[in-house]
């Protein structure tokens, strides 16, 4: 009888195509009959996510096999005699595309049917006919002079231990046959119907004469007949247990088979464009890190969703996914495919795509040194802001020393962090790129005063003032600027052919911590022109002192060396005239006697001015 095979290769193409993965039989006690007929039979594999027999029983004989990973069970019964050969092939997805998986497999027989098949005696090493533990995903199996009606048990292994497909063909048809009438009624277990309203059960055999559809139900834990549903198809719209017996006209004999249809929404997946690793690790990158955004918009743990990673769509059409994503082979703007799916029913997301770049950290600085402007407490002048927001997807983390400080993109001190460093960690979690910055921080405060050094005098190569500022904080950190009166600022502490006079040199920090005024000093000194005109600006010539030095004796003389006035430095000084008349408008010189108040030294000295008129 071979009208059963088209049940069994309907059920089994709907049952696969929803990629609802069921365990074939693990123990021999649970062994399921096939047949080849005459197209290629592809059912899953038993691996670890659907048989937790992880290997072999105990008791056959497994001849070649040393090993015996997730064995699968089943018979076959010939129909026609002959030298029968099969190819048994084991690939990641049902149409033999994917990954290439190791296939093992052992023949036992030949045994009556109703033997016991699963006997140590019966699966013994006498009764190998074939055997193969070659590392291959393509095996050929042989049962030569094969008998009608004889039974030969099979048991394929999955040396790769990963779900994947078996198919199994007759590949010299013509020379012996099996016999598909020991299947029987198979709707499958467990249906898993992704983004669809409805999906079709299919229990059509060429036999039965009457079909009888239920659906089980919960609150009376009893099937319960659907009305006027009698053929062979049933359109399911909600989840369920459904059972179908049907009557075969021909043996007058029912059987029946229930199976599990459960709707599940599509999973969805995030729109990520951009994979980015680090400059300085990008031979390989972690596909896997952008799992998180692409399973985000599903609700629940993200556990229950696996994300699998493809190079091009036309491995998405085969089914080649990345079997590494970890270490992927990094390539500049490569377009890389992924799909999210749900563990629970294996429902799949449409793919998105994104692009494999090398991530360029933004510009961010922070100086080797950080002033902090303080007084002479060491309290902060102002508050100071370290860092800056780089934008989204960055973290923080900023250290005073090691102790933890802050989290945020900018960090603002009120007090002086007593340190030896402070750092800051940036993360950018998507690349996986991470940059770290110290600075020294520097407690700087303006001078509490600045000394004044005078070397020179007017009476000779002219004046020249030296500042240096004393009893402040920063050491080698502080930086001065300095100006004399109300000149210009200048990085030099010295001036040089300063004039007689009153001044004074302030100095300022240069980092903006503050600035100290001199106290007044007074150079002494002459002018070099004045003008008798009664105009009341520089009528008179006369020297500049102070109390400093002492003068004896001053006198002027005109070019010719004759004595024109002896002038008090106390009064007014020489007015231009000699004898009551103006002299006229010339060159001529003076002499000074005087002593240092500060040195005590006495000393004289000749130079020449200008009588403008």
């Amino acid at each position: 009888m071979r009208t059963q095979i088209n049940v069994c290769l309907v059920l089994i193409i709907g049952f696969l195509s929803n990629y609802s993965i069921n365990a074939q039989g693990a123990l021999c006690s649970d062994i399921e009959p096939f047949c080849a007929g005459d197209q290629r039979l592809t059912f899953p594999n038993s691996n670890f996510t659907n048989s937790n027999q992880i290997t072999g029983e105990a008791g056959p004989d497994y001849g070649c096999l040393d090993e015996q990973p997730y064995p699968a069970w089943f018979f076959l019964q010939i129909e026609e005699p002959g030298n029968l050969t099969f190819k048994i092939s084991q690939y990641e997805n049902p149409n033999a595309t994917g990954a290439p998986l190791d296939v093992d497999f052992v023949v036992w027989g030949p045994f009556e049917r109703g033997e016991e098949y699963c006997s140590a005696s019966s699966l013994s090493s006498g009764q190998i006919i074939d055997c193969s533990y070659l590392p291959d995903a393509v095996e050929q199996m042989s049962i030569p002079g094969a008998q009608a009606n004889e039974i030969y048990v099979v048991v394929i292994t999955n040396f790769e231990q990963v779900p994947g497909f078996i198919s199994l063909e007759q590949i010299n048809t013509g020379q012996g046959s099996t016999d598909c009438s020991i299947l029987e009624l198979d709707l499958g277990d467990n249906i898993a119907v992704c983004g669809e309203a409805q999906y079709i059960l299919d229990g059509t055999s060429d036999e039965a004469v009457k079909y009888e559809w239920f659906v089980f139900n919960e609150a009376s834990s009893q099937y319960e007949v659907i009305p006027n549903e009698d053929g062979p198809t049933l359109t399911v719209t909600t989840s369920g247990n459904y059972k179908l017996i049907i009557t075969d006209e021909l043996e007058g004999k029912t059987e029946e088979d229930d199976v599990n249809v459960t709707f599940y929404q599509k999973p969805q997946i995030g729109e990520v464009s951009i994979l980015s690793v680090c400059e300085e690790n990008t031979e390989m990158v972690d596909l896997t890190e952008i799992s998180g955004p692409l399973i985000a918009p599903n609700s629940g743990n993200e556990s229950k969703y696996e994300v699998r990673y493809y190079a091009s769509l036309e491995d998405i059409e085969n089914g080649n996914r990345v079997l590494q994503p970890q270490t992927f082979t990094f390539e500049e703007n490569k377009t890389i495919y992924a799909i999210v799916i749900d563990r629970q029913s294996g429902c799949k997301s449409l793919s998105e795509n994104f692009q494999l770049k090398t991530f360029d950290f933004p510009e961010f600085n922070l100086a080797e040194t950080t002033i902090f402007c303080v007084d002479q407490n060491l309290d902060l002048l102002n508050s100071v802001k370290l860092g800056q927001d780089l934008g989204e997807g960055f973290n923080y983390e900023w250290r005073v020393d090691d102790v933890l400080m802050s989290t945020n993109a900018v960090v603002q001190f009120d007090d002086f962090p007593v340190a030896s460093e402070i750092s800051v960690i940036i993360d950018h979690p998507v690349s996986g790129c991470k940059l770290v910055y110290f600075t020294v921080p520097a407690a700087v405060s303006k001078p509490v005063l600045v000394e004044v050094e005078v070397s020179g005098s007017d009476f000779g190569d002219g004046y020249t003032v030296a500042a240096r500022p004393e009893n402040f904080e920063g050491g080698e950190f502080a930086s001065f600027l300095y100006r004399l009166d109300n000149g210009a600022w200048q990085e030099a502490n010295v001036f040089t052919d300063v004039p007689p006079g009153s001044h004074t040199v302030s100095v300022r920090e240069l980092n903006g911590c503050g600035s100290t005024t001199s106290e007044s000093f007074f150079l002494v000194g002459y002018p070099r022109f004045f003008t008798p005109n009664s105009d009341g600006y520089n009528d008179n010539w006369n020297l500049i002192t102070d109390n400093n030095i002492s003068i004896k004796q001053l006198f002027v003389f005109d070019r010719y060396g004759k004595l024109i006035a002896r002038v008090d430095p106390t009064s007014k000084g020489w007015d231009g005239t000699y004898n009551g008349n103006d002299l006229p408008a010339d060159d001529y010189w003076f002499r000074v006697e005087f002593i240092d108040e500060k040195t005590g030294r006495h000393q004289e000295y000749m130079s020449n001015f200008s009588l403008m008129r």
